[in-house]
């Protein structure tokens, strides 16, 4: 197998050791990212006249150029790194992710009266802790962790269902009577008690120790934490044999207390099936693939309950297989989770099954075992996460067929409504978003086939700060775009079928003016009135009836609304890094330290404006002094209220 004089060069000189590689092609672009418990070993494999071959490889080796590799202090760290480097650089010949945002987590905080809240990302070092770099902690144990209301907050997830997580989210409180306020608690009265407390959904911690004992707080945060583990069935059978003991006793108040609660925790984990006889945590895996799509259904078992179930689709899986898919699954997955089972079952035979045992044990700290099962109980466990990964996959290909023959109706519906030669494949919208000519920023939105194309979308901070003015500033966002595209930028190509602008004749006629300056005056291109949902072409003095074009209406209507929210998302951000940056600064008695607390606490200055100065005074470094100030200054400034901030976008 020929191979560059780059790649060559480099062969002689990697090093035995673990790392993380990427393969380049000539033009620097990464087309590969791998890891390698040698790299040695591993790259010169891929080079050599015996490299594996399974169709997409053959591709991948014609290309590359050049290959790039990390070492790494560990085959764990190697393994957190791949995985990261995927998902930044979404390689072409890697089986990714079909959606790469990040998935949300629940972390019971580190607090004396800890609460339950949500986390978008998955903080570093809950992850690991990699050897020779201090500390030696390995990936999250539940099992291990303490909870005390006083130790290190626990994290649970990831929970790429958000909806199982916001029911979380809402059945915690009703169970448990864990606290959701933010204020800073001591064990002493601290401020007038909320809502939750009198509809018996907390505890009432800010009530003092005097109200709740933070041994009895405590306890109910180790059954949250128990309940969020998926011991559900551990939990009932304490319970209850706390009600007996204090039936027994005489102290019927308790028990019926008790009662009440196992009735509650029986009632929300109904759905939790007994699926194993053996009291034991294992994830088991199911592959289905069909065209570019493949979808792993991962069935969470603990105790021998069936208590949860990922299904997690991947994008650039054509002409892979089966364990190809689940070694891709056990790289994404278990790099970003926080608890790793002792055993995984998985559905095909995944390449380097020893090795992957031996790294995810190294991970979670106790020995792992990764296996196809051939028979009995477990193999059934197996057949049936397949099972629900192929009718997964189905219901995901018919709701694409439909949602695909839709719009490709509305586009055609949309040519005819125009008066378009030919059905816009391609289709981009512009938006501007300004504070009376303060941080303006415009917006790129791009529809391929009629369906949002999200990598093409483009931002742009408006430079003619100023004086507002839309239409020079629709202009010149047009202008920087369309210069790009015909400079052959390749992130601005291919060039739009269609532009539709966001505004009346005024837009139009502007964005008419830098098409005819650029050479593009044949591009067809339609404004869009908001106010009264007009859609108005060139040299036509009447809006278009779209009364028989309804399909192509909406679309224009959902392409126009995505381009408004997505301007609007990073105008606000601006408009309140300023305000921050401003208000903060000079509010009398906080300084940095208090503002950076301030963040922390609270996601935005909108935020503060709603807390209460009970709630500002909790905050790490403040007093009751300082959060009055604060909320003085923020009410007496300017208009915090985040309202969608559009005056001058007609």
């Amino acid at each position: 197998m020929p191979v560059s004089e780059k790649i060559e060069r480099k062969l002689s000189s990697v090093p035995d050791l673990p790392g993380a590689y990427l393969m380049k092609d000539a033009e620097g672009n990464i087309l590969y990212v791998g890891k390698a418990r040698s790299l040695r070993k591993r790259l010169r494999q891929h080079f050599r006249e015996n490299a594996p071959n399974y169709g997409w490889t053959e591709q991948l080796y014609a290309h590359a150029d050049d290959v790039e590799f990390t070492v790494t202090s560990s085959e764990v760290e190697a393994f957190i790194l791949e995985a990261n480097l995927i998902k930044e650089h979404k390689p072409r010949y890697n089986i990714r992710l079909a959606d790469d945002k990040s998935y949300p987590y629940l972390k019971l905080t580190d607090e004396m009266y800890p609460r339950l809240m949500v986390l978008r990302d998955l903080p570093r070092d809950a992850r690991v802790s990699f050897p020779g770099r201090g500390g030696g902690r390995r990936f999250h144990d539940p099992h291990q962790q303490k909870v005390h209301g006083t130790g290190s907050g626990q994290i649970f997830g990831p929970y790429p269902d958000a909806s199982s997580m916001r029911r979380i989210m809402q059945i915690v409180p009703k169970l448990f009577k864990l606290r959701s306020c933010r204020r800073k608690l001591d064990g002493t009265e601290n401020g007038k008690p909320c809502l939750n407390l009198h509809i018996g959904r907390c505890l009432g911690p800010c009530r003092g120790v005097e109200y709740v004992s933070r041994e009895e707080y405590g306890e109910a945060v180790r059954l949250t934490a128990r309940f969020l583990e998926g011991k559900s069935g551990e939990i009932v059978k304490d319970l209850e044999t706390e009600m007996q003991v204090a039936a027994e006793g005489l102290d019927f108040e308790l028990a019926a207390r008790l009662r009440d609660r196992v009735k509650a925790i029986r009632r929300v984990t109904q759905d939790q099936v007994m699926v194993a006889n053996e009291n034991r945590d294992q994830d088991v895996l199911g592959v289905a693939l069909s065209g570019e799509t493949a979808l792993v259904a991962c069935l969470q078992v603990r105790s021998g309950r069936l208590v949860k179930q990922d299904q997690v689709p991947f994008g650039h899986a054509a002409d892979r297989a089966g364990p190809e898919v689940l070694d891709a699954f056990l790289t994404q997955h278990y790099s970003r989770a926080t608890y790793i089972p002792p055993e995984v079952l998985v559905g095909e035979d995944v390449e380097d099954m020893d090795e992957w045992a031996e790294l995810l044990g190294e991970a979670r700290g106790t020995k792992v075992r990764v296996y196809r099962p051939q028979r009995g109980e477990k193999r059934r466990l197996v057949e049936l996460a397949t099972k629900n990964a192929e009718i997964r996959l189905q219901a995901i290909e018919k709701s694409h067929a439909a949602q695909q023959q839709a719009t490709q109706g509305a586009l055609r519906d949309l040519a005819d409504a125009l008066g378009l030669p030919e059905t816009p494949r391609r289709i981009e919208c512009y938006d501007i978003s300004t504070t009376q000519g303060r941080n303006s920023t415009g917006s790129q939105v791009v529809f391929t086939d009629g369906l949002p194309d999200k990598r093409s979308y483009r931002r742009y901070r408006i430079i003619a700060d100023g004086k507002p003015d839309d239409y020079a500033m629709m202009g010149e966002m047009l202008e920087r775009r369309l210069r790009r595209g015909l400079s052959d930028d390749p992130k601005f190509l291919p060039m739009p079928d269609l532009i539709l602008v966001d505004g009346g004749k005024g837009q139009l006629n502007k964005a008419l003016e830098v098409l005819g300056d650029s050479g593009l005056g044949d591009t067809p291109v339609a404004g869009l009135a908001k106010q009264e949902e007009e859609v108005f072409l060139p040299g036509a003095p009447d809006p278009v009836d779209m009364s028989g074009h309804q399909s192509a209406h909406f679309l224009l209507q959902r392409v126009r609304d995505e381009a408004h929210r997505f301007a609007i998302t990073h105008h606000r951000g601006l408009r309140d890094s300023q305000i921050t940056r401003s208000v903060l600064d000079d509010v009398p008695g906080i300084g940095p330290e208090r503002k950076r607390e301030l963040l922390k606490a609270f996601p935005s200055v909108q935020e503060m404006t709603r807390a209460s100065v009970e709630e500002l005074a909790a905050v790490d470094g403040m007093d009751r002094s300082a959060a009055e100030k604060l909320l003085s200054a923020l009410m007496a400034g300017p208009s915090l209220s985040g309202e969608t901030a559009e005056e001058g976008e007609e």
